[in-house]
């Protein structure tokens, strides 16, 4: 079982190589906020303090990010052998297709996953072959069980389940699309029980709930998210 960590950008400064002892892979970017996307500036500072695979992660994108991302691609792709990428935008996913094949691996994410995990299998498993698909990300048991079928690995995210995303900020405190500066703080605890039952957290621009770690066949990595102090 692979054991890997989710940082994004920002938090790379909070980090040290003793803190990312023990993973044998980081996870760098953000699922949910395309603001996220690394830079090379920030390879470049995470490889001075971990020496393992990084696996690069990108959310739903605006043009304007489909263009950063393709940009990203021109200049990092090369320099790592086993590029990995979870991806979230059906455009940046052909855009793997038709310029990077075999090149990169590109991996679900969970938004994606959400819509595609009620799929005939049959097809999905099809259509994961024809883009070079091999793992899907997932991060609670109903979606594990939606996956019946699915012949991918499976990486399971925790402590938190994704419920939402939106364009609020809690840290810019208003809705934003433009760029930032990526300062993104500690999860904001929230409480609405009558609706949910349990706390909701809000990181970056997405809304969670607590899960647990599950044992299922198909998990072969577990993705464990940085928990950033207030």
């Amino acid at each position: 079982m692979e054991r890997t960590i989710l940082l994004a950008p920002s938090e790379i400064p909070l980090v040290t190589a003793e803190r990312l002892k023990g993973y044998d892979a980081v996870y760098l970017g953000g699922e949910f906020c395309e603001n996220r996307l690394p830079s090379p500036a920030d390879y470049k500072r995470l490889a001075a303090i971990f020496h393992g695979r990084v696996v690069t992660v990108t959310s739903i994108m605006s043009e304007r990010g489909l263009g950063r991302a393709a940009d990203l691609l021109k200049k990092y792709l090369g320099r790592q052998k086993d590029f990995e990428i979870v991806v979230n935008d059906w455009g940046l996913l052909q855009i793997l297709q038709d310029k990077y094949r075999g090149k990169a691996r590109p991996v679900l994410g969970r938004l994606i996953v959400w819509e595609i995990a009620r799929m005939d299998k049959p097809f999905l498993n099809s259509f994961c072959r024809e883009y070079g698909i091999k793992a899907a990300e997932a991060d609670c048991e109903p979606v594990l069980k939606q996956l019946s079928g699915f012949k991918g690995a499976i990486h399971y995210h925790g402590p938190y389940r994704f419920r939402s995303t939106s364009r609020y900020c809690p840290h810019m405190k208003a809705f934003n699309s433009a760029p930032c500066a990526r300062v993104c703080g500690a999860p904001v605890k929230l409480r609405n029980p009558k609706v949910l039952g349990e706390d909701l957290y809000m990181i970056g621009n997405a809304y969670f709930t607590p899960n647990r770690p599950v044992k299922h066949r198909l998990i072969r990595r577990t993705v464990e998210t940085f928990l950033r102090k207030a």
